[in-house]
C-alpha cells in the first residue's frame, strides 16, 4: 500500500516512497493495457505529490505533475487518471499562489479550463474547475485585481449555467456572489452591491430546498442591513429585517438564518436613536431574547442578545 510519510524523501534513492512509487511505475509499464494498474499509478503519483509538497520539494512536485499530464494525455479515455490530474492541477494552483509562483498558478487554471472543456460531462473535473475559479477570485481580490476577480465571477456564472445549476456549482457561485457583495460594500459601491443581492435572491428563489444557498442569502442580507444601518437608511434596514424574519420563518430548521436575523436585530437596535418608538425597541429586544432562548447553543445569537441589552442599558442611562 502506498505510504507518503513525511520522513520519506522523494528525490533521494532508497526511501520507502521512492521505492513504492517506482514499483507502481514498473507494474504499469509492464502492463500498459491494464487500466486498473494505471489508476493505481495515478493515485500513487497524487499521493506522492502531496508528500513532496509538504516537504517543500518544488522540482519534484513539478516533475510529478508533468508525469500525470503525460499519463492523462496518453490515456484520454481513462477517467481515474484524468481526475487525479484535475486534483493535482487544483492543488498546484493553490500551492503556487501561496508560494508567489504566478506563472505556475495561472497555467494550472488554464489547464483545468482545457480539461473541463474536453470533458464537460466529467463531474469531478468540473468540480475542481469550479473550486479553482472560486479560489482564483479570492486570490485576485487579495492582489487588488478587481477586473480579474470580476471576470472570474462571470466565468463561474457561465459554468453554473452550463451544469444546469448543479448543487456543488451553484453553492460555489452563491459563496462567490456573497463575497462580491461584501467587496462592493467595502468599496462603497451600493449599486453593484444591490445588483449582486438581486442575483443572490434569484439564485436562492430558484432553489428553496438548498439550505447552503439560503444561508448565503441570509448572510448577504445581514451584510446589506448592516450597511443600511451605517448609512442611516432606516427604511432599507427595515425592509431587509422583514426579509430576514420571513426567511427564518420559512426555514425553521436552519440555525444560520436565525443567526443572521439576530445580527440584523442587533444592528438595528444599535442605530435606533432615543426618538425611536420605545415599544418597537422593546419588541426587538424581546425577539432577540426569544431567539437566544430557543437556541442556547448558538454563541452568535447569545452575543447579539448581549449587545442589544447593553445598548438598551446605555439608552436607559442617558434618558433617566
Amino acid at each position: 500500500m502506498f505510504n507518503g510519510k513525511k520522513n520519506a524523501d522523494v528525490g533521494t534513492g532508497g526511501t520507502r516512497v521512492t521505492d513504492l512509487l517506482g514499483e507502481l511505475r514498473a507494474l504499469a509499464s509492464e502492463n500498459p493495457g491494464d487500466a486498473q494498474l494505471r489508476s493505481h499509478l495515478s493515485r500513487g503519483l497524487f499521493s506522492a505529490l502531496t508528500h513532496v509538497t509538504e516537504a517543500g520539494q518544488h522540482s519534484e512536485r513539478e516533475g510529478i505533475v508533468q508525469e500525470l499530464r503525460g499519463l492523462a494525455a496518453e490515456n484520454p479515455e481513462d477517467d481515474a487518471v484524468r481526475r487525479d490530474l484535475a486534483r493535482a492541477l487544483f492543488n498546484t494552483l493553490n500551492i503556487s499562489h501561496h508560494a508567489g509562483e504566478e506563472v505556475s498558478r495561472d497555467r494550472a487554471l488554464i489547464e483545468l479550463r482545457s480539461l473541463s472543456s474536453e470533458h464537460p460531462r466529467d463531474e469531478v473535473v468540473q468540480e475542481h474547475l469550479v473550486k479553482a475559479l472560486f479560489n482564483a477570485m479570492n486570490y485576485a481580490h487579495a492582489d487588488g485585481d478587481a477586473e480579474g476577480r470580476d471576470a472570474l465571477l462571470e466565468e463561474l456564472r457561465g459554468v453554473n449555467e452550463g451544469t444546469g445549476e448543479e448543487a456543488s456549482t451553484r453553492l460555489r457561485l452563491a459563496k462567490a456572489v456573497f463575497n462580491a457583495i461584501s467587496h462592493a460594500v467595502e468599496a462603497g459601491d451600493p449599486d453593484r452591491a444591490n445588483s449582486l443581492m438581486r442575483e443572490l435572491r434569484e439564485l436562492a428563489n430558484r432553489h428553496p430546498e438548498d439550505s447552503e444557498v439560503q444561508a448565503r442569502l441570509s448572510k448577504g442580507l445581514a451584510t446589506m442591513l448592516h450597511q443600511s444601518c451605517r448609512s442611516d437608511d432606516a427604511s432599507g434596514a427595515s425592509e431587509i429585517l422583514e426579509e430576514l424574519r420571513a426567511m427564518a420563518g420559512q426555514h425553521p430548521d436552519q440555525l444560520v438564518l436565525r443567526e443572521s436575523l439576530a445580527m440584523g436585530l442587533s444592528d438595528t437596535l444599535q442605530v435606533m436613536g432615543e426618538e425611536a418608538d420605545p415599544g418597537r425597541r422593546a419588541d426587538m429586544l424581546e425577539e432577540l431574547r426569544s431567539l437566544a432562548s430557543s437556541h442556547p447553543e448558538a454563541d452568535t445569537i447569545r452575543a447579539r442578545l448581549a449587545s442589544g441589552i447593553a445598548n438598551e442599558l446605555s439608552m436607559a442611562v442617558r434618558t433617566n
